[in-house]
């Protein structure tokens, strides 16, 4: 990573025609979410009452460097996802939107960008095609939307074409730090073809569903094919490890989506909310034996 310019601590940028860069994010706490308050813990998303996943499952982060560039944050929106991202586990990068961002986005590589919609400046798809363009050394970033609730429809749009995640100012912070984490998710990911059974709420089907398993981590899965899921979406699954008789139960929200047109894969990113003791110790087992 190169910086034509350093700034010694986190500040929001006015001028659209020079980006300020930042080292890093000044914070007591990384995306271990279990140190939080109680908005670590407790989904308050409008009309919910259900709890995030238990500590066990929740992300935390390696002491691997990443490389963060946040785009036309509204100072509430920079104060939603500053905190966490860890001074020792991110270098972070802060510019307003301009033409020259996308220039940036071809030319360097991050591992996540945090994009505000609406941008002045700068439209999603201006901003997908620079990341995902043949040659951009952002092809494979992750790309999470932060917008208001009325934009909400909008942002989502792209869901399916270049972005994968799509958070709202209105989430607890808990909500949107668990997003970042589970697209920066450190687990290890071991390749396995495995047939998943999914009983999925009564308003998308009425019968569980069949897909199939691409990849499995500790945290969660990849799963492939005949449909997709809306981003959220919880279910209850249950898949057989090779080799093992007991079957794998517990239950899962959809965090990620991809498109086959813009990262050569169709299908949808999962995360474990709860898990079984015996499921768990089976995951952990079949991933250490095959990495």
């Amino acid at each position: 990573m190169h910086a034509p310019m350093l700034c010694s601590s986190l500040k929001h940028v006015t001028r659209p025609v020079t980006p300020c860069w930042v080292s890093s994010i000044s914070s007591p706490l990384g995306l271990a979410l279990a140190d939080t308050d109680n908005d670590a813990v407790t989904d308050r998303r409008p009309g919910s009452t259900e709890m995030l996943p238990d500590r066990a499952m929740m992300v935390t982060m390696k002491n691997r460097l990443r490389h963060v560039l946040l785009v036309g944050l509204s100072p509430e929106a920079h104060d939603s996802i500053a905190p966490a991202l860890h001074e020792e586990a991110f270098s972070v990068h802060t510019v307003d939107g301009s033409p020259f961002v996308l220039d940036l986005i071809r030319g360097t590589s991050f591992e996540l960008m945090v994009v505000a919609h609406p941008i002045e400046g700068l439209t999603i798809e201006e901003v997908v095609d620079a990341a995902r363009c043949a040659g951009s050394m952002c092809t494979a970033v992750s790309l999470l939307v932060i917008t208001e609730t009325q934009h909400l429809e909008q942002a989502a749009r792209w869901i399916d074409h270049g972005v994968n995640r799509v958070v709202t100012l209105d989430w607890p912070r808990a909500r949107i730090w668990q997003a970042l984490a589970d697209l920066l998710s450190d687990s290890p990911r071991v390749p396995m073809t495995a047939t998943i059974r999914l009983k999925l709420p009564p308003e998308l089907a009425r019968d569980a569903i069949l897909l199939q398993t691409s990849d499995i981590s500790e945290t969660g899965a990849f799963l492939t094919g005949f449909r997709t899921l809306p981003l959220g979406t919880r279910f209850q699954f249950t898949f057989t490890l090779p080799g093992m008789e007991e079957a794998v139960r517990g239950s899962a929200e959809v965090v990620r989506r991809t498109h086959a047109g813009t990262e050569g894969i169709e299908g949808f990113g999962v995360r474990y909310l709860s898990l079984s003791d015996e499921s768990r110790q089976n995951i952990v087992g079949f991933i250490e034996h095959n990495v």
